[in-house]
């Protein structure tokens, strides 16, 4: 019997493995995918990462567009677009493109995660009770986060109404993009429960967990999650590291040197990597920096001075995983709100782990490695 997946629509790698890592915990196989498969995969859900977050809205919808096109086609149980929880890049565009190559006429947005202390009401958002641009989300590089007012951040697409709505609204607009205000995890069970064939269901990972509980029950039982051995190397995406003895930071744009990390790494069992500690001027800052991690990864994993690979941050993910090769990763192990290790389909030996850049490291995982590689 042919699979039929969940298929789910991520605009950066972070996001993608955070909602597979969700699936993995309800029992499912999991795979992320940065491209479209020209052949079946075997899985329970199926998470593309469109790497389209930093990219202009009209581009981004293009692209979006085109994938979800493709992917109506394929046979499927159900269809989520993942969205970033605080609504960076080009959350509006995105929603309108997918929709519109599914045919659904709306789309239900629950961003927020109460579960993280992320809520909306009466259309503000806060995380733990502070208003959004008061919170280091102001400050977000790409994406900083000026209001707390949700329609004003989504921003507007022609011919697209926008709205925000508590959980006791009776009835839904017919169309447009619908922003299902939360607080408390029964909110988010009552905005899933209000969906239908005609809505695109969208948004953070609170809202996917509650979605996919619906959608029946689960093919397989829980697999075990493997021990992960051998050096382990974390590329820090923000300078917000915590200097300590594990860590080497770059000079300026330049990268520390392949082998004086590979030395590091023999001597340690494990080393982390972060940009300079102060703030780079210029536009190119940021891409180079991504350049110098791609290229540092690159060098290490060719010589195998690491089995075990560990990136903070989409846009670091991004840009150092197609320079490895790895394309299509299963997730193997789930540490805890949106840090997961995925190992790649065709290089098995080595394993990568990922988290959102605004996450925390896990408890479990800190004990997990050598003591010193977060400090």
């Amino acid at each position: 019997m042919p699979f039929r997946p969940h298929l789910v629509l991520a605009d950066d790698l972070t996001g993608a493995a955070e909602i597979a890592a969700i699936a993995h915990d309800a029992g499912l196989r999991a795979v992320v995918l940065t491209h479209l498969p020209t052949m079946p995969v075997a899985a329970d859900l199926l998470v593309f990462d469109t790497d389209t977050r930093l990219l202009a809205p009209e581009v981004a919808a293009r692209k979006v567009r085109a994938w979800a096109k493709c992917l109506a086609h394929t046979p499927h149980r159900g269809f989520f677009l993942k969205v970033d929880s605080v609504l960076r890049g080009s959350v509006l565009a995105h929603a309108t493109a997918t929709a519109r190559a599914l045919g659904r006429h709306r789309t239900l947005l629950v961003p927020a995660n109460p579960s993280l202390g992320r809520t909306i009401r009466a259309g503000r958002y806060a995380v733990k009770g502070v208003p959004l641009h008061e919170t280091a989300f102001a400050r977000d590089p790409h994406h900083p986060r000026a209001s707390d007012d949700v329609v004003a951040l989504l921003g507007r697409v022609p011919r697209v109404p926008v709205v925000s709505l508590p959980p006791e609204t009776e009835r839904l607009p017919n169309r447009g993009v619908v922003v299902g205000e939360t607080s408390t995890p029964s909110d988010v069970r009552h905005w899933v429960n209000t969906l239908d064939s005609a809505t695109l269901p969208a948004g953070g990972a609170d809202f996917f967990r509650t979605w996919l509980k619906s959608q029946g029950p689960n093919r397989h039982a829980k697999a075990r999650s493997p021990h992960i051995a051998g050096p382990a190397l974390l590329l820090h995406g923000s300078a917000m590291a915590t200097d300590g003895s594990r860590l080497l930071r770059f000079r300026g744009k330049k990268a520390p040197a392949a082998a004086a990390v590979a030395a590091a790494l023999a001597r340690h069992g494990a080393v982390a990597v972060a940009p300079p500690s102060t703030r780079l001027t210029g536009r190119d800052a940021p891409a180079a920096i991504a350049r110098g991690f791609a290229d540092l990864a690159w060098r290490l994993h060719t010589d195998r001075s690491f089995t075990h690979l560990l990136i903070a941050g989409g846009a670091t993910a991004a840009a150092v995983l197609p320079m490895l090769g790895w394309t299509d990763l299963e997730v193997i192990r789930a540490w805890g709100p949106g840090a997961v290790t995925l190992r790649p389909v065709r290089d098995p030996a080595f394993a990568v782990t990922l988290k959102p850049g605004s996450y925390d490291w896990p408890a479990k995982l800190r004990r997990a490695l050598p003591a010193g590689l977060f400090d």
